[in-house]
């Protein structure tokens, strides 16, 4: 078999407003004044042979980044946030400015795809299942909380079958800090178990069922305990939980969203 050769179809890497990842750009409000955020984008596709009519790996990433207070640590910590699969910057300390991240990140996704589906295309004689892969990561910044940014990833994936993955992926920023913020850090000490309950009964409500094995009936938590995840969005007067399709149901339910507020939080939640 005759050597693959790496062809790049398009690469573009420019800074763009964050409208054109399909978010917000600019200065916030309620004193965050001194934080705005901006994008750029990296678009790359390579054909897994020399046949260019052969299988091939599109990778597309919009990502918003923060200017001004606290933007090398919050930019630090998007990156090694998990917005990105594989995580491979949550393994390095290396300080990386978002475009090398972003760079870093293709120039690696592409090489271990022709590494990884080349091996296996070869084995299969260049025939069997698709060896397409596609992977697009779109992101934007909600501005909806006095303390808090909400950082949105919007992620497609694609390796073969009959069809790809989407998820939403949320982080929270703490703007006097600069750094995410995970449940246990805006819930008191022994939060879970009332949090857990809460976001029964919520769903409870949302699905018209009665407790949990009404839920359990249509596959919610049906194989796995309750859970707060830590993919959620802090808004105004309200959080709200993202489940991603597959994670606590079953792939017909989709994503699954429970949005809980703050008057129903007011025990659990830090003063």
């Amino acid at each position: 078999m005759k050597k693959s050769v790496f062809t790049t179809f398009a690469v573009c890497a420019a800074m763009m407003f964050a409208a054109s990842c399909g978010g917000n750009s600019g200065k916030g409000h309620n004193g965050k004044d001194s934080l705005s955020f901006d994008s750029l984008k990296v678009d790359s596709t390579v054909s897994l042979t020399e046949d260019t009519a052969g299988p091939k790996c599109h990778v597309s990433l919009c990502l918003t980044y923060a200017e001004g207070k606290n933007a090398d640590l919050i930019n630090d910590s998007i990156i090694r946030s998990g917005i990105l699969s594989p995580d491979y910057f949550s393994i390095t300390s290396q300080k990386l400015s978002p475009k090398e991240a972003a760079d870093s990140f293709v120039t690696r996704y592409l090489a271990e795809y022709k590494k990884e589906y080349g091996e296996i295309y070869k084995a299969a004689g260049g025939s069997g299942a698709s060896f397409n892969c596609e992977y697009i990561v779109k992101t934007h910044v909600i501005d909806n909380n006095e303390k808090y940014y909400t950082y949105i990833a919007n992620v497609y994936m694609y390796g073969g079958g009959a069809h790809g993955n989407s998820i939403v992926i949320a982080r929270n920023i703490d703007t006097a800090t600069g750094k995410i913020v995970s449940l246990k850090d805006i819930f008191v000490p022994g939060y879970e178990q009332g949090l857990n309950d809460i976001i029964v009964k919520a769903l409870c409500e949302k699905y018209e069922v009665k407790d949990i094995k009404g839920l359990q009936d249509r596959s919610i938590f049906e194989w796995i305990d309750v859970y707060a995840p830590d993919n959620f969005i802090i808004g105004e007067k309200s959080i709200t939980f993202i489940y991603s399709p597959d994670e606590i149901a079953s792939h017909a339910e989709g994503e699954i969203r429970v949005e809980i507020g703050n008057d129903d939080l007011k025990d659990l939640l830090r003063k």
